[in-house]
C-alpha cells in the first residue's frame, strides 16, 4: 500500500501548500524528518523530507547552499520537500524556492498548526497492511466529518467535508430531487437521473468521467438521497461506504439537534403570536418589532396573517410543521407560527404572520400541497393583527371550500386563497352568518334540480362568460340545444337570462362549481 503526492497534498487537515507543485502520481512511501545539510544519505527513495529551515538560518539568500541542497534530494530519489512555516521563517526562503524552480523539484509549505509527526504518521500508513491502513483512514475521515457539527451550517459544512474527502463531489438530495446541499463540480442533476433509475437503494454507477456511490437515507420518516462522486474510482473501494455509512450516522445527529431547535422556535413563535393576536396598542409596535427581528422580520414592512387547516378538519401532522419551519428558514422569510391555530375559537389547525416577501409565494404553495390555506391582505400595523387574522379566516373559508369542489374536478388548484385577490362575491358569500342566505340560494334554483342537464348546461355556460357556442363545444351538443336548455331554465327560473340580476343570483348559487369548472378547463388547456 502507498499513497500518492496528489492524495497527501489533497488532505486538507494536513496544511500542505504548494509553492512549486510536483506530479501528483508520484509515489510517496515514507516521510521523515531533517535539518542536515546532506539529508539524501540517510533517507530512502520516494520519501517526503519535512524541515523547518534550521540550515538557512542567517542564509536565506545563500543560492549555493540551497542549489547544493535541492541536488542532493534529487539523487536520493526523494519525492518531495515539505517546508515547515511559522517556525523559523513565514515564508520558504527566497534561495531555496529559487533553486526548486530551477531544479524543477517539488517543493510544498505544510501549515505552522500541523505538526510534522501528523504528516509522518499519515504517510508511513502506507507501510501497514491494507486493511490497518484503511482503518486508520476511515478514523480520519470521520474526525473530519466530526468537525462539521460545531459549524453554524452542519448539514452545508459536512457535505463540503465529504466531497473534500472523496476528491469529488457530494449532493445530498430530497426525495423530490430538490438539492438540500452539494459541493464540488459533479453533475448534479444527472447523478439525481442515474440514482433514481436503481429505485433510490445503495447503487454504485457512473457519470461521464465520474464514479459515483448513492445511498438513501430515512431521517424521521423523510427520505433522502446521497450521492459521493469522485474521478478516483479507488478512493470510492476503500472508503465510499465508510463516508456514506458515517455520514448517514452524522445526519442523524444533526436532524435530532435541529429538532431540538425547532421544538424551541415554534415555542417561542406561539408565544409572541399569541399576544399579537390578542391585540397590542400602538405604542408597543417598536418593543414587539424588536421582539420579531430574530425571526426574520425587518421592522414596519408588510405582513400576512395566515390561517391553515387540513382538508378533514384534522390537527396537521408535526412533519408538516416542521416542513413549513424549515422552508422559511432556508428561504429566510419571516415567520411566527402557531400550531394550535388560534384555539378552538377557529377552524384553523395553524396560525401564521409571515412576512410579505418575494419568497413568500413558495412557502405557500409548499403550504397548499397538503393543506388548504387562507392569507389576508398585506399590512404593517402590528396593532392591526387580530382584525388580519379575521380576513385570514374568511379566506380560508374560501379555500376550503374551493378545496372541497376541487375534489370533483381534478383539475382544479384552489388550496391557497390570498384575500385581496378573491372577487366581492366570493368575499361575501364566505362572510354569511346566517343559515337563511343558503336557504335562499338554494331555493332560487331549487327547481332547476330536478333536470341535471340543466345544470350542467348553465354552469358551463357562466363559466364561459355566458358564451353559447363555448358551451355548446363543450357539451359536445349543438349551439340551438344549449339555447333551447337556457330558454327551459327561465321558464322554471321565471325570469329572463338576460336579466343581470337574474345572472348575479345564479353565479351566487352556483360560483363553487362555476370556479371549479374553470380551473379544469384552464388545467387541462396546459
Amino acid at each position: 500500500m502507498s499513497i500518492t503526492l496528489g492524495e497527501l497534498v489533497g488532505e486538507d487537515a494536513l496544511g500542505i501548500i504548494p509553492v512549486v507543485p510536483g506530479d501528483a502520481q508520484s509515489l510517496v512511501l515514507a516521510a521523515r524528518t531533517s535539518e542536515l545539510g546532506d539529508p539524501g544519505r540517510w533517507v530512502e527513495p520516494g520519501t517526503v523530507l519535512l524541515t523547518t529551515g534550521l540550515l538557512f538560518i542567517g542564509h536565506e539568500r545563500d543560492e549555493m547552499q540551497a542549489l547544493s541542497l535541492i541536488r542532493d534530494m534529487r539523487e536520493a530519489q526523494t519525492t518531495a520537500m515539505f517546508f515547515g512555516v511559522g517556525v523559523h521563517f513565514d515564508e520558504v526562503p527566497p534561495a531555496l524556492v529559487a533553486a526548486a524552480r530551477t531544479e524543477n523539484f517539488p517543493l510544498y509549505t505544510v501549515a505552522a498548526e500541523v505538526p510534522f509527526y501528523t504528516v509522518e504518521n499519515f504517510v508511513n500508513q502506507s507501510k501497514l497492511s491494507a486493511d490497518a491502513y484503511l482503518l486508520k483512514r476511515a478514523a480520519w475521515f470521520m474526525n473530519e466529518l466530526l468537525q462539521s457539527m460545531s459549524s453554524d451550517q452542519p448539514i452545508d459544512a459536512l457535505i463540503a467535508k465529504l466531497a473534500s474527502s472523496c476528491r469529488g463531489s457530494a449532493v445530498l438530495y430530497e426525495d423530490s430531487g430538490r438539492v438540500v446541499a452539494s459541493a464540488g463540480e459533479g453533475p448534479i442533476r444527472l447523478m439525481w437521473t442515474e440514482m433514481q433509475r436503481s429505485g433510490g437503494v445503495q447503487e454504485r454507477f457512473t457519470v461521464g468521467r465520474w464514479e459515483a456511490i448513492g445511498k438513501s437515507i430515512v431521517l424521521r420518516g423523510k427520505t433522502y438521497r446521497l450521492v459521493l462522486a469522485s474521478r478516483n474510482s479507488t478512493m470510492l473501494d476503500d472508503l465510499g461506504d465508510v463516508l456514506l455509512q458515517t455520514t448517514q450516522r452524522l445526519l442523524g445527529a444533526i436532524n435530532g439537534i435541529t429538532q431540538i431547535g425547532l421544538s424551541r422556535e415554534l415555542y417561542e413563535n406561539a408565544q409572541l403570536l399569541v399576544a399579537l393576536q390578542d391585540g397590542i396598542s400602538p405604542s408597543r409596535e417598536h418593543r414587539y418589532w424588536n421582539r420579531m427581528n430574530p425571526f426574520r422580520f425587518i421592522a414596519y414592512e408588510s405582513l400576512r396573517a395566515v390561517a391553515i387547516s387540513t382538508p378533514s378538519g384534522e390537527p396537521a401532522a408535526k412533519h408538516l410543521i416542521e416542513g413549513l419551519l424549515q422552508e422559511a428558514a432556508l428561504g429566510g422569510l419571516g415567520l411566527l407560527l402557531d400550531e394550535n391555530g388560534g384555539g378552538s375559537r377557529t377552524m384553523a389547525s395553524i396560525h401564521a404572520l409571515v412576512a410579505n416577501s418575494g419568497v413568500l409565494t413558495d412557502w405557500l404553495t409548499l403550504a397548499g400541497t397538503e393543506l388548504v390555506v387562507g392569507a389576508s391582505e398585506p399590512f404593517s400595523e402590528l396593532a392591526s393583527t387580530p382584525l388580519a387574522f379575521r380576513e385570514a379566516e374568511t379566506a380560508l373559508e374560501i379555500a376550503r371550500r374551493r378545496a372541497t369542489q376541487a375534489g370533483r374536478h381534478p383539475g382544479a388548484q384552489r388550496t391557497v386563497v390570498r384575500l385581496d385577490e378573491v372577487d366581492l362575491a366570493s368575499w361575501l358569500l364566505a362572510r354569511r352568518e346566517a343559515p337563511q342566505l343558503e336557504d335562499k340560494l338554494r331555493k332560487f334554483v331549487a327547481t332547476l334540480n330536478l333536470d341535471g342537464d340543466l345544470i350542467d348546461t348553465l354552469i358551463v355556460y357562466l363559466a364561459l362568460d355566458q358564451d353559447v357556442g363555448r358551451s355548446a363545444r363543450h357539451l359536445f351538443v349543438h349551439a340551438n340545444t344549449v339555447r333551447y336548455r337556457l330558454r327551459k331554465c327561465e321558464e322554471l327560473l321565471g325570469t329572463s337570462m338576460s336579466n343581470t340580476a337574474t345572472i348575479a343570483n345564479l353565479y351566487l348559487a352556483f360560483q363553487d362549481e362555476v370556479l371549479a369548472l374553470q380551473d379544469n378547463i384552464e388545467y387541462h388547456a396546459q
